[in-house]
């Protein structure tokens, strides 16, 4: 293809992306400040929380995974030039059932936590944290159905304004509610929690406001189709399992570890929070891509589908290449950014080159899945993500971790072989569709 053509795919998804990469880095943002802050306040404090977002996280990506099949089958329906509009009550009243279910198991996991052996030191900001922003969770997730439903149309600033504008809130509140100003002393680490809560109610809520005002004139809407539900839950499932199984997989690690030392736990949250923050551009630019090849699949179109999945591999991989030498060549200067304890920084520095390749693979990874998650093979990135983690890179960590007396940098070798065999997992799942699927499209 022409290169001006070639020009113009990229072009199409880095306007897409572009908005979409300042909501998702907003997201990682609002993160990484309660990691500084947390840091900031004390070690424990960052260690504690680090483990409760560690638990929380697991069960709240299953639900987030879920909402994810409100995009793909608005996209796809779409393309086919069927209505869509009239789903949006839907999608709200599946978000709040899904936060409440969610909710439950948070309030299950809080009082499981004394099981799991942590010190006394830690244990009690961790329970304490995770009971308040466990009902944040209804305003979490009213923002991600909303916001995937905008999504599906293509409308993405909005959205990601309003992430952008809550990274601001969430730490002026953060720093206000954990350190005081003037005469209010502040509340320590709970005030970490009670931040969070605003900024997730205040996010949820300016999206329904502004959808309610943009879509005045919707088709007609039923409260709950029990149809599109049922589409919905069974594309998202697999999206939900496997982002389940990804999150459980480091999490795995930030827990563990956290028993063992939590010095450890530190170090591993703030590479988690480095690749967090990269991870986000090109997670963004997949999404773009399964939106645009959704409505493409929809319409049954193979050369655009082709176009746009060269066109998004080739920025992601470019992108977070650049990341992986910027983080190998100037290591002090992105760990320091969150901690100057001596210790940790020895820690995370010794973890620097493997975690440079696990930046790069990741990258990949998540672009491929956007391909196939477009294509509605949701179930396909699922099974890669299981076998590649839970058979082979868990195990293998465990084993340099706890067999070969390599710690932290163990379980780092074994997530590294991980998203490497995810990549080449997805990529012959995608050639094979492609090959013996596709074959009826222009």
């Amino acid at each position: 293809m022409e290169k001006a053509k070639w020009k113009k795919y990229i072009a199409e998804l880095l306007t897409m992306s572009v908005p979409i990469i300042l909501g998702n880095v907003g997201h990682t943002l609002i993160g990484a400040t309660d990691v500084w802050i947390a840091a900031k306040h004390s070690v424990n404090t960052l260690a504690s929380i680090a483990i409760a977002n560690a638990v929380m996280f697991t069960i709240l990506f299953v639900g987030i995974g879920l909402l994810i099949g409100i995009s793909i089958i608005l996209s796809n329906l779409r393309g086919e030039h069927k209505p869509t509009k009239k789903y949006f009550l839907s999608g709200v009243v599946l978000s709040q059932i899904l936060a409440l279910i969610t909710w439950f198991f948070i309030i299950g996991a809080t009082k499981l936590m004394p099981q799991f052996g942590f010190s006394e030191e830690l244990l009690p900001v961790i329970q304490q944290y995770m009971y308040v922003t466990s009902f944040s969770v209804f305003g979490m997730f009213l923002y991600q159905a909303i916001k995937e439903f905008l999504l599906a149309f293509e409308i993405v600033n909005f959205p990601n304004i309003v992430i952008l504008v809550s990274v601001v809130l969430n730490a002026v509140l953060n720093y206000i509610f954990v350190f005081g100003i003037g005469s209010y002393s502040g509340m320590g680490a709970l005030g970490l929690a009670v931040a969070t809560l605003l900024v997730r109610y205040f996010t949820g809520f300016c999206l329904l406001f502004y959808v309610l005002k943009l879509f005045k004139k919707r088709e007609k809407e039923p409260l709950f189709d029990k149809n599109y539900v049922k589409q919905v839950l069974k594309v998202g499932a697999p999206v939900g399992a496997a982002i389940f199984l990804e999150f459980l997989a480091f999490n795995l690690v930030t827990i563990r570890v956290g028993m063992d030392k939590g010095l450890l736990s530190a170090a591993h949250n703030i590479l988690i929070t480095l690749v967090d923050n990269a991870y986000m551009v090109p997670m963004s630019i997949a999404s773009a891509m399964s939106i645009k090849i959704g409505f493409f699949n929809g319409a049954k179109n193979l050369t655009e589908i082709k176009r746009y999945s060269f066109a998004g591999l080739f920025l992601a991989t470019l992108f977070m290449t650049t990341c992986s030498i910027a983080f190998f060549i100037m290591p002090e200067f992105f760990i320091g950014i969150f901690s100057k304890e001596r210790e940790i920084f020895d820690i995370a520095m010794n973890i620097i080159p493997i975690f440079s390749l696990f930046v790069i693979a990741d990258g990949l990874q998540v672009s491929l899945g956007g391909i196939l998650k477009g294509l509605k093979m949701t179930k396909a990135v699922s099974a890669c993500i299981l076998s590649s983690y839970w058979l082979i890179g868990i195990p293998l960590g465990f084993f340099f971790a706890y067999k070969m007396n390599m710690s932290l940098l163990g379980f780092w070798f074994g997530l590294c072989a991980s998203v490497i065999v995810i990549a080449v997992s997805e990529a012959i799942v995608i050639l094979y569709k492609v090959k013996k699927h596709l074959t009826n499209y222009t």
